[in-house]
């Protein structure tokens, strides 16, 4: 569904992204980790259509997305950003259906099917009970969870998200990825998303990305990638890799100092 081909990228004749290219399918939720620089938000902002790649291709569906307009791209990719921000003087629904608007003519009003959709939204991801709130007004991980929401509603086959739980305490967290991976089931969606915490895109992600130096260093299930040894490598910190004892999935803990 997602299809990233020998992209190129540099800032001011800086390379950042060399020849990357990866796949995400139907229903799959793929985890892009790395250290700071490695390129990750890079290549998220590059699929999004925030940047634009200096060689190489994007495509969703087989479409290069070069080559459609910005309000079909957005029907096929929803975004959230790093520590997104909320518009000013707008009510937490108002913000939700902002996700709508891709599908909407010129001067139409959301309709019925809009708002059913916008609380779905909502509901999943626990912030109902705030939606006539103004959104500024409400702590930075509720705004998360409404940037998350908001996207959501937009009910785009891809879906991008750049560290969606740094602002989210540790049952949100769960909660965030838990909807993520039933989305990707629910719609056969393609779900990229950019981590920090190891240990949480170990456990909630189908392949792992680890980058560095804006190539592919690694790739497949959490537990080939989440080694002592390629993290020890691409970070350059050691580790202790242990087993999840519930779902077998691989646990990142610091190695001790003393």
């Amino acid at each position: 569904m997602l299809e990233i081909r020998d992209v190129h990228f540099s800032y001011n004749g800086l390379p950042v992204l060399r020849g990357l290219s990866l796949s995400v399918g139907p229903g799959e939720l793929v985890g892009v980790v790395g250290p700071n620089g490695a390129g990750k938000t890079t290549l998220l902002r590059l699929i999004a259509g925030v940047l634009a790649p200096s060689s190489g291709h994007v495509l969703v569906s087989g479409l290069d997305l070069r080559s459609v307009r910005p309000a079909e791209r957005a029907r096929m990719v929803a975004a959230v950003p790093q520590s997104a921000q909320v518009p000013r003087g707008f009510s937490v629904l108002d913000v939700v259906l902002m996700g709508r608007n891709p599908h909407l003519g010129l001067l139409q009003w959301e309709g019925k099917r809009d708002l059913q959709i916008a609380a779905s939204a909502m509901e999943q991801m626990g912030i109902a009970g705030l939606a006539e709130r103004q959104a500024t007004e409400l702590s930075g991980g509720e705004q998360q969870r409404v940037v998350v929401a908001m996207a959501l509603a937009q009910e785009a086959p891809v879906l991008l998200l750049d560290e969606p739980t740094s602002n989210l305490d540790l049952a949100h967290q769960q909660r965030v990825m838990e909807l993520v991976r039933e989305m990707c089931r629910e719609r056969d969606g393609a779900v990229m998303v950019s981590m920090h915490d190891l240990t949480l895109a170990g456990q909630s992600c189908d392949r792992l990305v680890m980058l560095a130096e804006g190539r592919v260093w690694a790739e497949g299930v959490p537990g080939e990638v989440l080694t002592a040894e390629s993290i020890r490598k691409v970070y350059g910190v050691d580790v202790v890799v242990a087993q999840h004892p519930q779902s077998g999935g691989p646990v990142v803990l610091p190695a001790a100092t003393h």
